[in-house]
């Protein structure tokens, strides 16, 4: 198993949210998609990045 790849429960812990809050955030303000469905996986390369670069607060490209 690739060990960028992390649970959806990972993500939860690492941003203090739970499901549907990450889907918001997927859906309003870029949060990586997860790489895997069933379970759900995420790389932690771009939960790590989307966090680095200031997670909702981020400044959208344009």
């Amino acid at each position: 198993m690739d060990k960028d790849l992390i649970s959806e429960n990972d993500v939860f812990g690492m941003l203090g949210k739970k499901r549907t809050a990450v889907y918001r955030l997927r859906k309003k303000y870029g949060f990586p998609e997860p790489v895997l469905s069933h379970p759900a996986r995420y790389r932690r390369s771009a939960v790590r990045q989307w966090i680095d670069e200031g997670g909702v607060n981020r400044k959208s490209v344009v």
